[in-house]
């Protein structure tokens, strides 16, 4: 496969995956409740999107109490990530396959829904490492909404995103890379299935990140 630029997935795909999400989940779903939110109306949400929605419904009888849980819950999504984080490490071999990455002239991306400070916990240097990177404090709507990664490509200054790989753990991860008509792989790092990526019609299936080398070439 001949690309221009690769953009990675963090948590799962670089790093060990270990934020307790449904502990998070219960978290949010408590205060909530607290609010009078009924909760099938948030069903099926992931927890970002969970707490804009929620605090879009809680701003519709009361603004300002819209906008304390809307703070307190990222508060709490940015706690569970920083503890996650302080007991989290690298997959092995991915910073020499970033490394290798760029050396062979391909563009290099980072994006996550994580905030930056979780990040640089485990990996303090990941912008020597690719030519952009952006956490989730730094754009209003991430992947798979299609703004986080049209923010990547715009600083990349990628031209044709289907030159781009998009690379997950991730179901998300495909499905943000298939709204942007780039080419997409699932890694088995994370929690979803080689079956599950088949489904999604990932292009590419790699054990770990590790193995992208071997299937790609630089345009």
């Amino acid at each position: 496969m001949k690309l221009e630029a690769v953009i990675f997935d963090y948590d799962g795909t670089l790093v060990l995956l270990n934020i307790d999400f449904e502990a998070m989940r219960r978290e949010v779903e408590r205060r909530l409740l607290v609010h009078g939110v009924e909760l099938d109306k948030l069903k099926g949400l992931y927890i970002l999107e969970m707490i804009n929605q929620g605090a879009a419904l809680i701003s519709w009888m009361d603004p300002s109490a819209g906008t304390s849980f809307y703070q307190e819950a990222h508060e709490l999504v940015r706690e569970h990530e920083i503890r996650a984080a302080e007991e989290g490490d690298m997959i092995p071999g991915t910073m020499d396959t970033l490394k290798r990455l760029k050396e062979q002239g391909f563009k290099v991306g980072i994006i996550t829904r994580n905030c930056k400070a979780a990040v640089e916990i485990v990996f303090p240097h990941i912008e020597q490492y690719c030519d952009v990177f952006i956490p989730r404090d730094d754009v209003k709507q991430v992947k798979p909404h299609p703004d986080h990664l049209a923010e990547v490509l715009g600083k990349l200054a990628v031209e044709k995103p289907s030159n781009c790989l998009m690379v997950g753990d991730h179901i998300l991860d495909i499905k943000a890379g298939k709204r942007m008509e780039m080419k997409t792989a699932g890694v088995l790092t994370g929690k979803t299935t080689r079956h599950q990526f088949e489904e999604a019609e990932a292009d590419l299936i790699f054990e770990d990140a590790t193995k992208i080398l071997n299937h790609i070439s630089y345009d």
